[in-house]
């Protein structure tokens, strides 16, 4: 049964599901010809990364013989310098903008998060590889590296993968009906940029295992405990995800402020994740305020000046941002 209505929304069936589990895979999303530019563009800084670490003489040769699944694995068993490179949200390429950006993933968005949508320009580029010190990443909530106050809000993920996302290479597992309750206690997992909640805070639940095909998507709520494990392949498990909301929630995004809108002071942090820049992605009260080019969104993200969300869980903001330029 297709989770989507003819014009790209979630059915109310489908809603339902995500507002009782806290996530949803959802099939066919996107076609290939909407994946291909940000594959096109990844190969393209590979390109270019690659031929600078020969020239350096910090790698053998190039591995351009090999396709998308494969380079960046044989790559990084000499050495792991283009994936830290690359690793996260620091390319921000008119392809990724472009994904960002795609009228069937704000179909997506407006389906659970209403009509004025921010999206975050803190997206995250996963390529787990192979035999990788960062490929799994701990049971954590999202909501745990966000401002407390945006705890009663939802601030969607939609994890894209570029391959099919399977048990063996990582794919994701959440724990249904959890989001329902409280954020729980995070710390910073030993020797990784990320936090985790520790076993004894892990809330009581069944993990789902949540394969997504490439070109579907996996829909998380901030509060959704979610973990993946090893890649046991050869292949690298591509995937990105993008970050949605409400623009009635904190948001630093540069634009007029409506009457509901949470307006920075008296409690209000001035965003849910205040390190990176927020957009007004779609709006119809605001059409004119949309950030719709991709030079608009690599100026805003490089004017932002980055602030620290609140001190949750003991100064881990400034230990993950170091150990992640390490």
């Amino acid at each position: 049964m297709s989770h989507l209505t003819p014009d790209g929304h979630l059915t109310p069936a489908a809603v339902l599901a995500f507002e009782r589990d806290g996530f949803l895979v959802v099939d066919d999303v996107l076609a290939p010809v909407d994946l291909q530019p940000v594959i096109d563009e990844l190969g393209e800084e590979i390109d270019r990364r690659a031929a600078a670490l020969v020239a350096a003489g910090d790698l053998s040769r190039d591995y351009a013989e090999y396709g998308f699944e494969h380079r960046l694995a044989h790559i990084s068993a000499e050495t792991d310098q283009l994936a830290r490179a690359i690793w996260n949200g620091v390319l921000d390429g008119p392809a990724i903008f472009g994904l960002l950006t795609h009228p069937r993933l704000l179909n997506l968005a407006e389906s659970l998060c209403g009509e004025e949508i921010i999206a975050s320009s803190a997206y995250r580029l996963r390529p787990k590889i192979p035999n990788y010190g960062y490929g799994a990443v701990p049971w954590h909530q999202d909501s745990g590296y966000f401002e407390p106050f945006c705890d009663r809000g939802l601030v969607l993920t939609v994890w894209i993968p570029l391959v099919d996302a399977t048990p063996d290479n990582g794919c994701l597992w959440a724990m249904p009906g959890v989001h329902q309750g409280e954020v729980a206690r995070h710390r910073l997992a030993d020797g990784q940029p990320y936090l985790v909640i520790p076993d004894e805070y892990l809330p009581a639940g069944e993990p789902v295992c949540c394969p997504v095909r490439k070109g579907g998507a996996l829909l998380l709520s901030n509060k959704c405990p979610h973990v993946s494990y090893d890649n046991r392949t050869d292949i690298v498990r591509w995937s990105m995800d993008l970050r949605f909301q409400s623009a009635a929630l904190p948001t630093n995004a540069p634009m007029t402020r409506l009457a509901d809108d949470a307006v920075p002071g008296d409690g209000v942090p001035v965003a849910c994740y205040p390190p990176e820049a927020d957009f007004l992605v779609r709006s119809r009260m605001r059409p004119d305020e949309v950030v719709s080019s991709a030079a608009a969104f690599q100026r805003l993200r490089r004017e932002h000046a980055a602030q620290p969300v609140t001190d949750r869980w003991g100064r881990w903001w400034e230990q993950a941002s170091a150990d992640a330029k390490t």
